[in-house]
């Protein structure tokens, strides 16, 4: 996670933020998935899934850090839920207004596919790196 950074600023990188989330991959391997919040942080916002397959790092959850994700919890065999928080365009840091959205990551055998897109709030930064 270290080596993943904000694209324009390289001194932030990214530390895990929750506990590691595993399911079966429906081939006989294993699926992880781990939140990583922007570090250092103020204000604890700024935040990345990471997916591995075994020990191979496959990607994020997107290419630009979401505001707050809830929760990660597994789905059937090869999928990984993500609960992230949706805010309505006036909303403060604090308080979502909008119903939280849960998106379902599922392994298609290369990578993740997910069914919808997270929600987004304004200019969100872009990262970069493994």
């Amino acid at each position: 996670m270290a080596t993943t950074v904000e694209a324009g600023d390289p001194s932030e990188h990214f530390a895990p933020s929750s506990a590691p989330v595993t399911v079966a991959d429906g081939s006989g391997g294993y699926l992880t998935a781990v939140i990583g919040t922007r570090s250092p942080s103020a204000d604890g916002y700024g935040q990345l899934v990471f997916f591995w397959h075994g020990t191979t790092f496959v990607g994020w959850d997107r290419s630009s850090e979401s505001l707050a994700i809830q929760a990660i919890t597994p789905g059937k065999p090869g999928a990984i839920r993500v609960t992230y928080a949706h805010y309505g365009p006036d909303d403060g840091l604090c308080c979502p207004s909008l119903p939280a959205v849960t998106i379902e990551y599922r392994w298609n055998g290369h990578g993740f596919t997910p069914s919808g897109m997270p929600p987004k709030r304004g200019e969100e930064a872009a990262v970069e790196g493994a």
